[in-house]
């Protein structure tokens, strides 16, 4: 209700599967260096991979049949592929591409229930219990989870060795000069990359999420911010740059 879209919780979808592994892939997710989209297409149109548990499956010999690989970069591939075995579960929930499910609420979700086996068991009043989860997101994650094409990826990367726990789980720390803080950033800042202000705000006990709401204590503004700059403005919230956040931090 609200919304005019329509999405597909498949996650094995044959008419979207190529943004489905370029996603899974990704930087903010599995991070597989050297699968671009290019290659993706590729090893679709090869036969194979028919879902993203499917990378896991793949043969160094199988790549060499292919237009553009030798030794070297098959065996790169390999490799990349084999380490992002090794992701902390919020980065799996991310590549996941549950609707409403993002890196913020991802992290949340695997500090909250530790493993995807609980995950997958939680119902929606569960889910609401973690900060940032409301109806329409715990809904979401109950209807994923439920999908048959999305339990039998699932079984496939457990069965691949895809499967981090809590003991893979990264999280905030309990104190720090940022505690109860809630920072969003727009643009980009002089020196640290967003995966980096993320890290560093987080490692100062901070949180950041990727809209501005009541509940956001400061917009980190870099160059070329978005509309997230005029949302802040409208709220009231406090903006600040890259060097006040390293004054609030100590740092």
């Amino acid at each position: 209700e609200g919304e005019v879209a329509w999405y597909c919780v498949n996650a094995a979808c044959p008419a979207q599967l190529v943004r489905n592994v370029e996603h899974f892939v990704s930087k903010g997710a599995m991070d597989i260096s050297g699968l671009g989209i290019k290659i993706v297409e590729q090893l679709i149109a090869a036969g194979l991979v028919h879902d993203v548990a499917d990378l896991y499956a793949l043969k160094k010999e199988q790549l060499l049949e292919l237009e553009g690989f030798a030794e070297k970069k098959a065996d790169n591939l390999i490799r990349a592929i084999s380490e992002s075995a090794n992701q902390p579960i919020q980065r799996l929930l991310t590549a996941l591409g549950i609707h409403g499910v993002g890196e913020v609420s991802a992290g949340d979700l695997a500090r909250a229930f530790g493993s995807l086996d609980a995950l997958a068991t939680a119902n929606a009043e569960q889910l609401q219990m973690v900060e940032g989860v409301g109806p329409n997101i715990a809904a979401g994650i109950v209807d994923w989870f439920g999908k048959s094409a999305n339990q039998q990826v699932l079984a496939k990367l457990k069965a691949a060795g895809v499967w981090p726990t809590s003991s893979s789980v990264v999280g905030r720390p309990s104190s720090g000069p940022l505690t109860g803080l809630t920072f969003v950033v727009t643009g980009t800042l002089p020196t640290l990359s967003r995966d980096e202000v993320k890290e560093f705000i987080e490692a100062h006990g901070g949180k950041v999420t990727d809209s501005v709401s009541k509940k956001t204590s400061y917009l980190v503004l870099g160059e070329a911010p978005g509309s997230k700059l005029q949302k802040a403005q409208e709220g009231g919230v406090k903006v600040i740059g890259e060097e006040e956040l390293r004054r609030l931090a100590g740092a």
